[in-house]
């Protein structure tokens, strides 16, 4: 009994003088990698003191921090693939929120929100199956003005919550959606305003639309798709983001 307890402390030993409490912040600096970039609005101007997140599946924050006087934000994350990163200053007061979502945290990745008063939230994208070489992507966009407005003419946020229709999306034509995958603008092929619901008896708006496929092929295993809104009644503006993994789609 004596013998194994002073072979184990022997080991206990050597494994102490291997891993040493510096080699142990390395190995989990190692599984971090950097997520950075610049808040800014639709005219280029930085975003200070803007709340950066970064939000796992149980949409809990991983991440977060503010960005500086230029705009300027970083931060490291665990390697791996998470929900969304969000950016967001004054909510519903000023501005709504930039979601930039499947986040592929594999290798420092650079993210450029640009918030306004449109919110281009819920992206998804897929390839078809036996249909028109391109992409169908839904989005659900909210407008601050038409917050707003419905708020006011329920009387309360309350009361809002309670009508049957949450009409706050902007009406919008193919013009005044701009789609561009991995750095190059395709066309809005065909769109569609649809019901969505948003709870028993209740709904809300959302678009589907089908874009071309970019003529160049990206280097990386997905694609980087970035919506911009305009909206025709008031000039207001949004964007957001999505990470699409390539697959079979292939």
């Amino acid at each position: 009994m004596k013998t194994i307890k002073v072979v184990a402390v022997v080991l206990f030993l050597m494994v102490s003088a291997v891993s040493s409490p510096a080699d142990v912040q390395e190995s989990h600096d190692l599984q971090k990698v950097r997520v950075y970039g610049r808040v800014t609005d639709f005219e280029g101007l930085p975003i200070e003191g803007a709340s950066v997140l970064m939000k796992d599946k149980r949409f809990y924050n991983v991440a977060e921090t503010t960005s500086d006087s230029d705009g300027r934000y970083s931060f490291n994350v665990p390697k791996g693939h998470h929900l969304a990163l969000l950016a967001v200053k004054d909510y519903q007061v000023r501005f709504l929120e930039y979601w930039a979502w499947s986040v592929p945290a594999f290798r420092d990745l650079e993210i450029n929100p640009r918030i306004d008063r449109l919110e281009v939230y819920a992206i998804n994208a897929w390839r078809p199956q036996g249909a028109y070489p391109s992409y169908q992507i839904y989005f659900r966009p909210m407008s601050l003005t038409a917050v707003k407005d419905q708020v006011e003419k329920a009387g309360s946020l309350e009361e809002f919550n309670k009508l049957p229709i949450l009409d706050i999306a902007p009406e919008l034509s193919k013009s005044d959606i701009r789609v561009n995958i991995d750095c190059e603008e395709v066309a809005v092929l065909e769109m569609n305003k649809i019901r969505e619901s948003a709870g028993p008896g209740q709904y809300m708006y959302g678009y589907l639309i089908q874009v071309e496929l970019p003529k160049k092929k990206t280097e990386f295993d997905y694609s980087f798709i970035t919506i911009t809104l305009t909206d025709p009644e008031n000039g207001d503006k949004g964007e957001g983001s999505l990470f699409l993994l390539h697959g079979f789609e292939k």
